[in-house]
């Protein structure tokens, strides 16, 4: 088997108890059968205690509150402790690592729902890049994982197998995304706006089977996007410049793309709660939204924040390598794009909103803070991260001629100086 993943990926290690938000808290355990046949098996106390505090027919335990059971009052796992590292559960063993696998090929990352991941990730100021190396499950950290199967409820009325001349062609569309998302001679802005219309360009040869066509548009992505994609810009440079200006508040308050954001964050808060905290951020982030100095803020935010415009590549990047070949199952392309894309404004938005409530301060661990909520609320919930899926496939504020809008009108606000 060969596995890629990213270069820093042996890098992390659990912290344990010294981590500020546990993945033994705040969400459901699910138990393999192998894991939860060698529970059930277990004598003496110890043994009660798991026959107690499992579910067995649910396949999970029961938890304490919002905490794992076996979480105990030094932050620790007691069945770690009572018998051994090989006694946990293909959960607990393989997280905060995303397996997803392709024939003869694992792609293994770390998940920004884990604090510590995300704090690897967005220190690097070097691009990410990844090694793809034969190994087996334990030199990667992993219990052996059965293959799951894709199934994208929203988009085919069947079961999928991996669709292996796509697979191939999406690897090399892969590689142009990485390297779209990762020109640091213009914006990151700019660089989601090119990549969310190759993604659409993408998504008609899928559509329409035209594989050998992909090639052709990788080609022109490579070495001519700036004539492929025109970019509007909004003119929002007199209210950047001059926050007192008569009408502003209503132009602002009222413009298309300003509602069009605070409908994207009604589509999130309308998800399951997994972090007690997730709430406010919100709101904190539709407060600034909808204040009189929101142009102002996020141009004043992107130019503060430009020297570390690495950390929107790095989140980019991420979620681009996490789950856009698993369109070879599903075949939308788009719609793991478009995922990616959304997963950045959110986070941008509400890093500008941190920002002010900071007195125009924000630093590496509020980005960690933001980054590593953000995705424990849409990845580590299944029905979070389906129903997402879902609505960046329908909602009719997620199509891509908005989301180039949205694009076109934030490349606006921080061009405006």
């Amino acid at each position: 088997m060969n596995y890629r993943t990213v270069s820093y990926y042996k890098e992390f290690k659990c912290i344990g108890g010294a981590c500020e938000d546990s993945c033994c808290d705040n969400w459901e355990i699910d138990l393999d059968d192998e894991s939860l046949k060698f529970y059930m098996s277990q004598k003496g106390d110890f043994g009660k205690r798991m026959k107690k505090c499992t579910r067995v027919k649910d396949k999970q335990f029961i938890l304490n509150g919002t905490r794992c059971p076996f979480h105990n009052d030094d932050d620790l796992c007691d069945i770690y402790i009572e018998l051994g590292e090989e006694a946990l559960c293909q959960t607990c063993t393989n997280f905060p690592r995303h397996i997803e696998e392709f024939d003869d090929l694992k792609e293994v990352s770390l998940t920004m729902s884990c604090p510590e991941a995300s704090r690897i990730m967005l220190s690097k100021q070097d691009k990410i890049s990844f090694t793809c190396k034969e190994g087996s499950d334990r030199e990667y950290g992993l219990k052996e994982l059965k293959p799951v199967s894709r199934f994208a409820f929203w988009k085919r009325g069947h079961e999928n197998k991996l669709d292996v001349p796509l697979f191939d062609e999406l690897i090399k569309a892969r590689e142009t995304i990485y390297s779209i998302l990762q020109d640091r001679s213009i914006s990151v802005v700019l660089r989601a706006l090119y990549v969310i219309s190759f993604a659409e360009e993408l998504q008609e040869k899928i559509d329409e089977n035209e594989y050998s066509a992909i090639a052709d548009l990788i080609a022109i992505y490579q070495n001519h996007r700036e004539e492929r994609v025109h970019v509007k810009g909004w003119d929002v440079k007199e209210c950047v410049d001059d926050p007192e200006y008569m009408g502003h508040k209503v132009q602002c308050a009222g413009h298309p793309q300003v509602i069009c954001m605070l409908n994207y964050l009604d589509i999130y808060e309308g998800l399951e709660n997994i972090i007690p905290e997730w709430k406010n951020t919100l709101a904190e982030g539709k407060k600034h939204i909808e204040s009189v100095y929101y142009w102002q803020n996020m141009n004043g935010f992107m130019n503060y924040y430009k020297d570390k415009e690495y950390e929107f590549e790095h989140i980019l990047v991420y979620y681009i390598f996490s789950y856009f070949l698993g369109s070879a199952y599903d075949h939308d392309a788009l719609t793991k794009v478009k995922f990616a894309v959304v997963s950045y404004l959110i986070i941008l938005e509400l890093d500008v909103a941190r920002w002010v409530l900071n007195d125009k301060s924000f630093t590496y661990e509020d980005q960690v803070s933001i980054a590593h909520a953000y995705s424990k609320e849409v990845e580590h919930s299944y029905d979070n991260y389906e129903s997402l899926q879902l609505v960046l496939s329908a909602h009719p504020n997620l199509t891509t001629d908005n989301l180039r809008k949205e694009l076109e009108y934030i490349l606006s606000i921080e061009r405006a100086s």
